[in-house]
């Protein structure tokens, strides 16, 4: 198995580390590997079924009924 060393850490960066480290039970070489293979893993989408629960999600959200007169109002005045 390759050794990879770390070089220019800051403290701040290790104190966070090592904090993260303690809180998951692991060593700091532990939180940094799951860190890195965390970020690196793909994580496979269905597409279909990531589409379907979008349109499932859009026809339980309300839908306001605007006319252009009252987008324009609300444009102009901001977002609350």
């Amino acid at each position: 198995m390759p050794d990879l060393a770390l070089r220019g850490l800051s403290p701040e960066l290790h104190r966070e580390l090592k904090e993260a480290a303690r809180k998951n039970h692991r060593s700091v070489n532990g939180e940094i590997l799951a860190r890195l293979e965390a970020s690196v893993a793909s994580t496979r989408v269905e597409v279909e079924a990531l589409l379907r629960r979008i349109t499932e999600r859009r026809g339980r959200a309300p839908v306001p009924d605007l006319d252009p007169a009252d987008l324009k109002r609300l444009k102009e005045s901001g977002r609350p």
